[in-house]
């Protein structure tokens, strides 16, 4: 089963780029997930809906959040304990 992680993202956003090279590091290694990279400069609407208040803004897919600047250890953390954990 393929599981999604967003990442909501803007040009202006300083720790983003930090973020977005984290996760593709990840989600290139793990097989069944994928990455959504949404500009909320340009996804306006779609930011709304998932009334995002803060960038960077990882959704997981069980919808927990990680929001703000974070390292690769916390992030892999997040993934292993909500999303691979969730799925046992």
């Amino acid at each position: 089963m393929e599981l999604k992680v967003m990442f909501f993202t803007s040009p202006t956003c300083g720790w983003c780029p930090f973020v977005e090279g984290i996760l593709k590091k990840i989600i290139d290694e793990v097989s069944h997930l994928t990455l959504e990279i949404i500009d909320i400069s340009k996804e306006v609407d779609k930011a709304e809906e998932y009334e995002i208040v803060a960038i960077p803004t990882i959704i997981l897919p069980n919808n927990q959040r990680i929001i703000g600047g974070a390292d690769e250890a916390f992030i892999r953390e997040q993934l292993n304990f909500f999303v691979f954990m969730g799925q046992s």
